[in-house]
């Protein structure tokens, strides 16, 4: 068997440059309100930067061990790319040394060869997932053909081909794919394939869950590892390999990576008319595919061919095409519209190629569900009597409740706080609050809040072979979240902070083979995901207009955040946030 010298480098280079604006916030309390000290997402936060390689005597450890990796010639294959190996005999079983194996894309030409070692057998790793046609040529022998050899993503096929006695200008044509099963590696894994990612139904076009569909991988509680949509970029997903943790599988984009550090869940996955298929690998994979424990995802996107194609898409969803759930009071408001399309085709035919794609999402809801309790009219004089009785349709927290004055310890007599007591900075807020009807249960206040949101991704690709022994590829893909703040003028409740995430990811690759036995490929990657969460300035909602005073405040004008305990209302506490993280990443393979 063909043992391949292989010398892996990867260099990484990590950036977090998160910053709060807010500031640590003392409690302000009153007879009614006890407003609690808030969490905050980041505080004080310097800029970090990580990188794998450093001083030198991690750099004297780290060239030792890709040194013994190469002196190894362990058998692996790039980061999203195939091998085909097998062995050429003769009609009498005997085998064929010094043949020419050649495996030509069928859609754009781009050729690799090979030739067999004395046993007869042959390797041409670090080809790009495709359908090709393989062609056998030896000195004595008819020419060997076969065509619709459909390699996918991480896989290492066999072909065993048996070349007949003749001259060269014969060929003996075979139709047929290789044996799919993978003889040559112990890695358990799955690929979707276009057909599935195009087939079968996608709730709002995240091909990431088709995951899901492999062996051994199951969805989790995210338990903080996805943190849509202010921080993590809305369509991460937060899936256990073989029982890993959530957010320990490593997602990469055509081989490069594809994480976000701040969560270490995956960037957006491409939308899914840009997409070729992508492998989920859940055990024994390589070590070039290191950095997490619990599994590999490689995401491999189309590129374009020597045909011109493309498409135009459109997908709707509203309220007038639904019919009302036999439990809901109303239809459901969901109107969300995803339109786009994709186009690729030939620069230079056999030579340069090139395919686009752009998306737009636009979402637009009610969240109706929404809820608080705030005080009633009784309560605006100071009368809580009615917490004083479980029972009570007037008591909206069903339990009985005796208020304490906080000065002598002692309670309120029958629940009655006297107004002057009232806390004047309380009393303000009371005025951006709605009051509670008059209904049985009352205190207790529904009220919808809006939902609004658009996502814009673009994806540019392009291929160019530099000559026979040469090719290169350009990647970008990018993707932009925006969330509109809400807030109705009459009910400060329904605040929410405005968010907008940002997603880059940049490709340099090329493969260079030297002879049939040597050939570098190297990857340059960057990789960015640009987060803001941004709160809205209110005119007469911030605490200097409120007449708060504190050692620590929010920016000057700047909407701030409280709880009113137990259990009533809340308006959103969440600090104004931008954290960019950056990850730039060098890859080398030589086979």
């Amino acid at each position: 068997m063909v043992n391949s010298q292989r010398l892996s480098i990867n260099v990484y280079l990590k950036t977090m440059v998160p910053r709060d604006p807010g500031h640590l916030k003392r409690p302000v309390t009153s007879l009614i309100f006890d407003l609690p000290e808030p969490t905050h997402d980041a505080t004080h936060w310097r800029e970090e930067r990580m990188t794998r390689v450093t001083s030198p005597k991690r750099r004297s450890l780290f060239l030792l061990a890709a040194l013994l990796g190469l002196l190894s010639g362990a058998s692996a294959f790039g980061q999203g790319t195939a091998t085909l190996k097998g062995r050429i005999t003769d009609p009498s079983g005997a085998v064929v040394p010094g043949a020419t194996i050649t495996a030509t894309e069928t859609k754009t030409s781009f050729a690799r060869s090979s030739t067999t070692s004395e046993d007869g057998y042959f390797s041409i790793p670090l080809l790009r997932p495709a359908e090709y046609k393989v062609s056998i040529e030896a000195a004595g022998f008819k020419r060997y053909e076969q065509a619709g050899v459909q390699l996918v993503a991480d896989q290492t096929a066999t072909l065993n081909a048996v070349v007949e006695l003749g001259v060269a200008t014969e060929a003996i044509t075979v139709e047929g794919g290789v044996n799919q099963v993978d003889l040559q590696t112990p890695t358990l894994k799955g690929v979707i394939d276009e057909r599935r990612i195009n087939e079968l139904p996608l709730n709002g076009r995240n091909a990431a869950t088709l995951a899901l569909l492999v062996a051994g991988v199951s969805e989790t509680p995210a338990d903080g590892a996805t943190q849509c949509c202010d921080k993590t970029f809305p369509g991460a997903v937060s899936y256990s390999s073989n029982g890993g943790l959530q957010n320990t599988i490593n997602f990469k984009l055509d081989g490069a990576e594809n994480m976000d550090g701040y969560t270490n869940v995956n960037q957006p996955f491409p939308f899914p008319d840009v997409l070729q298929e992508f492998s989920v690998q859940t055990s024994n994979y390589g070590a070039d595919l290191g950095n997490q424990s619990g599994g590999a995802v490689n995401i491999i996107t189309k590129s374009g061919t020597n045909d011109l194609h493309g498409n135009l898409f459109g997908y709707l969803r509203n309220e007038v095409f639904n019919a009302r759930n036999f439990f809901a009071p109303e239809r459901d408001r969901l109107k969300r519209s995803q339109f786009g399309g994709t186009a690729g085709g030939p620069l230079l035919r056999d030579k340069t190629f090139w395919f686009v794609g752009f998306q737009s999402t636009e979402l637009r809801n009610i969240q109706s569900a929404a809820a608080a309790i705030v005080p009633t009219a009784a309560n605006m004089r100071g009368d809580f009597s009615a917490l004083l009785d479980a029972n009570a349709p007037e008591n909206a927290l069903g339990r009985r409740v005796q208020l304490v004055d906080p000065d002598t310890g002692q309670p309120f007599p029958g629940n009655i706080i006297p107004t002057s007591r009232f806390d004047p900075v309380a009393m303000k807020i009371l005025s951006f609050i709605p009051q509670a009807g008059t209904t049985p249960g009352f205190g207790r206040f529904f009220y919808p809040r809006p939902i609004r949101n658009d996502e814009k991704s673009l994806f540019v690709r392009l291929d160019h072979m530099l000559g026979s022994n040469d090719r290169l590829a350009g990647r970008y893909y990018f993707s932009d979240y925006d969330e509109a703040s809400t807030y109705d003028g009459s009910n400060i409740l329904t605040l929410n902070p405005a968010a907008n995430l940002r997603s880059q990811n940049i490709l340099l690759h090329e493969t260079h083979t030297f002879r049939p036995n040597l050939i570098n490929d190297i990857r340059l990657s960057y990789g960015r995901v640009y987060s803001i969460r941004q709160r809205p300035k209110i005119d007469g909602f911030t605490a200097e207009a409120l007449g708060v005073v504190q050692r620590f405040l929010p920016e000057t004008g700047e909407t701030f955040g409280f709880q009113v305990r137990p259990n009533f209302f809340s308006v959103s506490n969440t600090t104004s946030l931008w954290i960019a993280r950056n990850n730039y990443v060098l890859n080398e393979d030589v086979k």
